[in-house]
Order: structure tokens, then sequence, then C-alpha cells
């Protein structure tokens, strides 16, 4: 999709769409602006909301984490093939706008009580209820699960979203849209959404310093356009390599130390498989086959040797088998007859 006009922001497309790419008379520019200037002010709150509710540090979900969102999704469509109406687009932009928006009561849920908001603030008149209603399940879509058989569903994408919908000659791909704002999302995680300072004076809840550790050390994560490739670059401080995080486990209501390369290996698994999952709705027209993966351990000296190779994450076995880190990467992470661990790297960096 050519945005190169608009500075390749699907946002800045879609403002200048023309009154006949949409199915009816509706002003869907003014109302997508209403509904940012409605929503700009809560943004600004989502995080002391949900820190109170949840006694939690959250990472950035205000209008800056919105942006990101926007900027990666933009970099998803670029791929020569993506082509989007401006009527799917107001769809799309209206769920990234009200994705996290339910933060702001606390985690549990939010996901799928988004459109909630609208009647909140007064605003549900602006969006007809049918469309509103597709719009919150695009949005609810971006994480957690549901309720099926008795039991936790995970893809909701493929069980709650239809393929199709249409109004008028106008056809809409719910789950291409849940898809595009799920994997933007899963990308949308670097070091501007961490609290940085807070980080440094030590004022964050125990339960997500690990988090805000590795937002803090992913220093970007690049879409390489019509390639199939995602780069991760991670800048990882000797000082937090050589110590280990509390880390809380909600499955189980328990807690673990962790080294935050351990973490780092874990959260890349998990963006490999999310972006599996999101490429099941995205293909052919966004083809991600490979996660490419750089960690820059701080130097004393610019002579040293960077002590962790590149790894890359590509699709294999069976779709049902969840592999870890080293049987994804195979040799790539070798060391010394073992592997690069968290413990290995701590090990590493005492005895230079």
């Amino acid at each position: 999709m050519d945005l190169s006009n608009h500075n390749n922001n699907i946002e800045k497309w879609f403002i200048s769409r023309a009154q006949s790419d949409f199915p009816d008379s509706v002003d869907y520019g003014s109302n997508y602006k209403s509904v940012v200037d409605k929503l700009k002010n809560i943004h600004s709150e989502v995080n002391a909301g949900a820190d109170f509710t949840d006694e939690t540090t959250l990472t950035r979900h205000d209008s800056s984490h919105i942006a990101r969102v926007i900027f990666q999704i933009s970099k998803l469509l670029l791929y020569d093939k993506v082509d989007i109406t401006a009527y799917e687009a107001f769809h799309l932009l209206v769920a990234v706008q009200i994705h996290d928006v339910k933060n702001i009561e606390g985690r549990s849920e939010h996901e799928n009580n988004a459109i909630e908001i609208f009647s909140e603030l007064g605003i549900a008149g602006l969006i007809d209820t049918r469309l509103l209603k597709n719009i919150g399940y695009i949005a609810s879509c971006h994480a957690g699960s549901y309720e099926r058989d008795g039991k936790k569903e995970k893809d909701k994408i493929g069980f709650l979203l239809p393929s199709y919908v249409y109004k008028d000659a106008f056809e809409i791909r719910p789950q291409f849209l849940a898809a595009l704002l799920r994997l933007a999302d899963e990308y949308a995680d670097e070091t501007s959404r961490s609290m940085t300072y807070l980080l440094k004076i030590k004022k964050i809840q125990k339960k997500s310093i690990i988090h805000q550790k590795h937002a803090e050390c992913l220093r970007n994560v690049v879409i390489k356009k019509n390639t199939g490739i995602v780069e991760f670059d991670y800048y990882l401080k000797k000082q937090d390599a050589l110590v280990k995080f509390p880390k809380y486990m909600k499955d189980i209501d328990s807690w673990e130390d962790k080294y935050l390369l351990d973490e780092i290996f874990e959260r890349t698994v998990k963006s490999h498989y999310e972006t599996i999952y999101c490429m099941r709705f995205l293909r052919p027209l966004v083809g991600i086959t490979k996660l490419s993966i750089s960690i820059e351990i701080e130097k004393d000296k610019i002579s040293e040797k960077n002590p962790i190779p590149a790894y890359e994450l590509v699709e294999k076995g069976y779709p049902t088998d969840n592999y870890s880190i080293l049987e994804l990467t195979g040799d790539a992470l070798r060391k010394n007859g073992g592997y690069w661990s968290g413990e290995n790297l701590k090990d590493y960096l005492t005895a230079q």
C-alpha cells in the first residue's frame, strides 16, 4: 500500500479521504477526530488507574503507545500487496484508540470492555451501533481469551470474528484488521514505553520491574518492508545482566527470580508465536517469516566482543508444537558445550 504522500502513516492517509470513499453520508473523518479528542485526557490517566487498581507500574498506555501502534500498523501496510479501504481504516483506527483504554479500571478483561468507554463518555451516537460492535470485537481480539465450551479459548480472532462483513458494496475484513492491531501491538514495546526515571529511583512496583526493564532495553522493533523480516534490537546494561529480577507468575500465583536475558529469550519466543498466529489472517497480503534478534551487552571498552550472538526465529515443526528458545535457534546460542542463559552471561561478565 502506498502511503508515501502521507508520511507513511495510515492515520494521516485516512483523515485525507474524500466522502466518496465511504458507504454513506456520515463524516467518518470528523467522527474519528472527535473520538481522538474525547479520549485524549482518558489516555493520559490510564496508567494511574491501572496502577491504583492492580498495584502495578504499567508501561506507558497513553497517547504515545497509541501512536506507536499506528506507526507499526502503517509499516505492516507498506507491504506491496496490501490495500485497505477508508471504511476499514475507520474500524481499525478507532479500535486502536480504545484497545487499552479500559486498563484504567485494571487489566482484567480490559480488552473485552473497550467499547463501554463510548457510553461512559456520552459519545456512543458518533458511531452506528452495528459498526461500534464490530470495532469492539476487533479491539477485544488484541489480547486475552474467552470462554468456549467451558474452557478458555485463545483463538479469539478465529472464533469471534468473521472473515468478511459488508455494508452495501463495501467489504470489511474484521479478522485481517484484528490481526493488524494485535501484531502491531506486539511490536510496539520499546524503550520509550518504559518508566526509565522511576526505574532509576527504584519506584517501580515489584511485579512490574522485569516488564519495565524489558521495555527499557528493547531499543527498536523494525518491520522490514516486503522482506518477511522483523528486527528486534536490544541493549542490555551490564548491571542489569548481573542480577535477577522478581517475576510474578499469575497462572500459578507464585514468584520466581529471573535474569533479564532469560526474559528477553522468553519474550522473543512469545513474539514469534504471536507472529505465526497473526500470519494466519494476514497472509498472503503480509508475510512475515522471520524474527531477527540482536542483543548488545554494554561494554567497558570499545574493543570488547559482544558475547551474545544474534539469532533468528522461524516457523518450524507441527502447528501444535511449542518450542523453547533453544529448540528454535539450534546451534545459534550454543556456548562451550552448553547454551547462553542469564546465568552463563553473569559468569562471563564477572570473569572479565
